[in-house]
């Protein structure tokens, strides 16, 4: 009788790292999403994922004033907002000053503003138009305006021009020079100042029933004229003589709201019916003014937020300059709002949109200037902290980030994970859950980040195994999903890693 000793196998593992994150993309389906290297994620919360790939909580909300419900706000002086709120009754203006013009619009008007002559222009659709120069909100005394009552404004060339006229829908009328009371009809007839107020009619350069939905201003001396599916391109000078239409903007996308017209540098960003675009000039000559889609890769996401909004012209955005970040709020009529946040390259070069959504605060809306972003929520006016600032008073939200299907190589064969690599900086307690492709829970953790520094992190470095826990579960393909559960200030997730035995 023979016998045989057989050795015990040795056990090997391969890791399957998942880093450099691109943000959302719903282009494609969550099964065909894993890449491992320039990661696209299924969602992503209330966190962004910065020119470098990390996944950076967003900032802390400090509480600055009011109560109510705010729909618009817009900064009066360096560091003073004045807001649009809405009340049982009606939407009263206010001022940090604690100045107040109670029932100024009617109950659900769309408010829109710009900044001319040191005051801050409101308008708001067939109403009164209110300037506000920091000590009181007085009604604009032009008979015109009081006869026209645009929907909203914009300042370009040192002069102020509305649209948004019931009656009179292509019409653009521009205020005389550095005057925000003189409109078109306000001037004598035999006048030939060349800084007399003048309009501009773009009926018969549409060749088709559209109407003005908003204006922005583009470069120096370019005012931008946007309809439904269309915009127009003017050339405006102080001298009305020299107003001239822009042959070399080709642009064949129309606006949904007026509210999200933002200067982003020298680009022009708005929101669209299918998306968020924006409007450059051609660096190979110079000449051609185009638009370009921002939003193709969350083209189903986007849509999907618009549609569930009851009227698009309550559609707002802000543009961050300091972290080069667009954010459009799409507030809903159960009083939530829904928030899409585009976050371009702060470095410049080619555009690398990357996209998050949050619902903090349920922020409404926002104004931005010298480096301080501050908002309008539900609940009164917050100023948006710095995303590495840690205050006791702030309300810091806290991330989710759900990756697509993870399927560590094949596509057929059953997966034996051992453990998970958690790359992270700041401080916090990240949980992590997986469910299979059937929705059944794997398994959890909870990882405690400490502060820790990542500045040895760059592209074609290998994940550092800072956080490793036994992970041993069997699965043809996985979902993962982080949440941060406490903690306050910076918190970064650089990667994610499975190790897999073979």
């Amino acid at each position: 009788m023979s016998s045989s000793i057989r050795s015990p196998a040795v056990k090997s593992f391969k890791v399957f790292p998942y880093e450099n994150f691109q943000g959302l993309d719903t282009s494609r389906d969550v099964s065909s999403l894993d890449t491992g290297k320039d990661q696209h994620l299924q969602k992503i919360q209330d966190a962004h994922s910065d020119w470098r790939g990390q996944i950076v909580r967003d900032a802390a909300a400090k509480f600055k004033k009011g109560t109510n419900p705010v729909n618009h706000l817009s900064y009066f002086s360096a560091t003073e907002v004045v807001w649009a709120e809405q009340t049982g009754a009606a939407i009263d203006l206010r001022s940090e000053r604690d100045h107040v013009k109670e029932a100024a619009y009617r109950t659900n008007s769309v408010v829109s503003s710009t900044v001319f002559n040191q005051g801050v222009q409101f308008t708001s659709r067939d109403q009164d138009m209110y300037r506000y120069d920091g000590a009181i909100f007085s009604k604009n005394l032009s008979p015109a305006i009081n006869e026209l009552k645009p929907a909203f404004a914009t300042s370009v060339q040192r002069r102020l021009a509305v649209a948004g006229i019931n009656g009179r829908e292509t019409q653009v009328h521009l205020s005389r020079v550095d005057q925000d009371e003189i409109f078109p009809a306000d001037e004598d007839e035999t006048s030939t100042n060349s800084l007399r107020a003048g309009f501009l009619d773009i009926a018969n350069l549409l060749n088709t029933a559209d109407k003005i939905t908003g204006l922005g201003s583009f470069e120096q001396n370019r005012l931008v004229i946007f309809t439904q599916d269309r915009a127009i391109v003017f050339k405006i000078d102080p001298n009305i003589s020299n107003w001239l239409l822009d042959d070399n903007a080709n642009i064949n996308i129309g606006c949904a709201s007026h509210n999200t017209i933002k200067n982003a540098g020298t680009d022009l960003l708005f929101c669209s019916r299918s998306g968020i675009h924006s409007i450059k000039r051609s660096e190979e000559n110079g000449l051609l003014v185009y638009s370009y889609s921002m939003s193709d890769k969350v083209d189903l996401l986007y849509r999907s937020f618009f549609n569930s909004v009851n009227d698009p012209e309550t559609i707002s955005a802000v543009f961050d300059q300091d972290q080069a970040h667009y954010h459009v709020f799409f507030p809903q009529s159960s009083g939530e709002t829904k928030r899409l946040t585009l976050a371009l390259n702060p470095e410049g070069g080619t555009p690398q949109p990357k996209f998050s959504t949050g619902t903090h605060l349920n922020t409404r809306c926002g104004a931005f200037l010298g480096g301080q972003l501050t908002v309008g929520t539900s609940g009164g006016v917050y100023d948006i902290l710095k995303p590495e600032t840690d205050d006791e008073d702030a309300v810091t939200p806290q991330l989710e980030m759900i990756t697509p299907f993870l399927w560590h190589g094949s596509l057929t064969d059953t997966k034996e994970t051992n453990s998970l690599i958690i790359q992270a900086s700041g401080e916090g307690q990240l949980e992590i859950d997986a469910t299979d492709l059937d929705g059944k829970l794997l398994g959890s953790l909870v990882v405690e980040v400490n502060n820790t520094l990542d500045d040895n992190h760059y592209e074609g470095v290998p994940l550092s195994r800072q956080y490793e826990r036994k992970w041993q579960h069997r699965y043809l393909a996985a979902q993962y999903r982080i949440r941060s559960i406490s903690g306050s200030g910076l918190l970064r997730i650089i990667g994610l890693a499975v190790t897999v035995r073979t």
